[in-house]
Order: structure tokens, then sequence, then C-alpha cells
């Protein structure tokens, strides 16, 4: 069972409230950590993202346990409650990704790691790239016209 010291609590609770400022926020959570409530039907999975918003209709508020989210499921509101060490990452409608790798099951963990690895490959490819058109343009062609 993973669990995170108060440091890590606070810099989450910080985090999700100045993004909460924003329109949205997306919470990546952990659903067999002891304390979560969220519709019976999202507990078998590994992990859950719930959209949170304090311009919903439903209730949200936090304190130093948990946030508590009146959040629609179908046509119907579930009062959900997530413990700080249940959340693993967040993300921002600025694309701005958080993630607590002190929470992170490691099955999850495992799979950030590896796209973010992929990410850095992805852009020093695509650095290369931009090299190489650079030199091409700089050079020109390598071909010349004889007269």
């Amino acid at each position: 069972m993973m669990t995170t010291d108060r440091r890590t609590q606070a810099d989450q609770r910080t985090t999700i409230e100045k993004l909460l400022a924003d329109e949205q926020v997306l919470v990546h959570i952990n659903p067999s950590q002891a304390g979560v409530v969220i519709p019976p039907y999202l507990m078998e999975n590994r992990t859950v993202t719930l959209r949170l918003s304090r311009f919903f209709k439903g209730k949200l508020s936090t304190n130093d346990q948990e946030i508590s989210a009146e959040l629609l499921f179908g046509p119907e509101y579930f009062v959900c409650l997530i413990p700080w060490n249940s959340i693993w990452g967040a993300s921002s409608v600025r694309g701005e990704e958080f993630v607590w790798t002190e929470v992170t099951p490691p099955e999850i963990l495992h799979l950030v790691l590896a796209q973010e690895e992929n990410s850095r490959a992805q852009e020093r490819e695509g650095g290369r790239q931009r090299v190489r058109t650079a030199k091409a343009a700089a050079g020109g062609s390598h071909l010349r016209r004889v007269k």
C-alpha cells in the first residue's frame, strides 16, 4: 500500500486548488485506496479520471483529508470522496500535467514513464529533423547549374 507524506498532500492540494481556479481539471485517482467513494462500476478500474470544476452545478469542496465533489454520472449526481493520497496525477485545460510518483500505482507509473520517454525520443528526433532541414535551407541544394 502506498502512502503520501504531508508535503506531498500539501503540494497536491495547492496544485489542484490552483488548477480549479481555471475552468476545470482532470484528476487521476487510484480507486483501490482506502476512503475513495465513486460509483461502484468504476471501482474495478486500475485508475479513474474525474473531471472537476467549481463551475459545475454539483457541489465541490476540499479539506485537509479529501476532495468532495457532487458529479454527474449519466442522469444522476453521485457524491464522490477523493482522499488526497488516492490522487496520483492531474491535468489542466492548458495541457499541464502533474504526476505525484510517490502515490502512483506501480503499473500506472510504468506506463507514465514509458510515455514520457517516448515523448522525449520524439522531441529528440524532431530536433534532428529541424537541424537537417535548417542545414539544407542554409546550404541550398548540392546540385549546381553548369554552363
